[in-house]
């Protein structure tokens, strides 16, 4: 991930500010720029609190700490789309927020068994489908093309969009295509 964040900061002179925050059971709670930020690994055991993440990001959508008028957040929710609490109402807490019903919602499932099912609800939008990785790289290029080619898009009047998905609020590039993984101990 580290690496991942090194890259980033290298494209990022695509003039826009752009923002990671990590919910899990602790967050980043104050925006950093990509060039400042510090990446703790994460572990994956314990339970996947998907509602109350989503509910935390609804609580940060609100107007304020949000302003009325701005660029269309981009949300990009990884998960192996198997939550442990109540996944419906985070979501609904989020959709009812403004920010929240106007994002984009980009979904990448991780690992084979993912339950897009939730993920595409997460998403919202039959025409955008959940990203699916199975292997590092294949994660790598997907938060890559969603921190790039996504939040430009979100960034530009429409006008200017090319090989968008129709029927979004934003324009939507196409995504990278799917990359086997580099060994057989890369899958999930």
């Amino acid at each position: 991930m580290t690496s991942l964040l090194a890259s980033l900061s290298i494209d990022m002179n695509l003039g826009f500010w752009c923002e990671i925050h990590v919910w899990n059971t602790t967050h980043v709670s104050q925006p950093t720029p990509v060039a400042d930020f510090k990446w703790t690994d994460l572990q994956t055991e314990g339970v996947t609190d998907l509602g109350r993440a989503l509910a935390m990001v609804a609580e940060q959508l609100r107007i304020p700490p949000m302003t009325d008028r701005a660029l269309p957040p981009v949300l990009v929710l990884i998960s192996d789309g198997q939550p442990t609490d109540d996944f419906n109402q985070g979501l609904q807490a989020l959709l009812n927020e403004p920010w929240g019903k106007k994002a984009v919602r980009i979904a990448i499932a991780i690992g084979e068994d993912a339950d897009t099912e939730v993920l595409q609800k997460f998403i919202g939008h039959p025409e955008l489908k959940p990203l699916q990785a199975n292997n590092p790289e294949t994660l790598v290029r997907h938060i890559k093309w969603v921190s790039t080619a996504v939040l430009k898009s979100a960034s530009s009047p429409a006008s200017q969009a090319a090989g968008v998905t129709p029927g979004l609020n934003v324009p939507i590039p196409t995504p990278p295509s799917a990359a086997g993984p580099s060994s057989a101990g890369d899958v999930w």
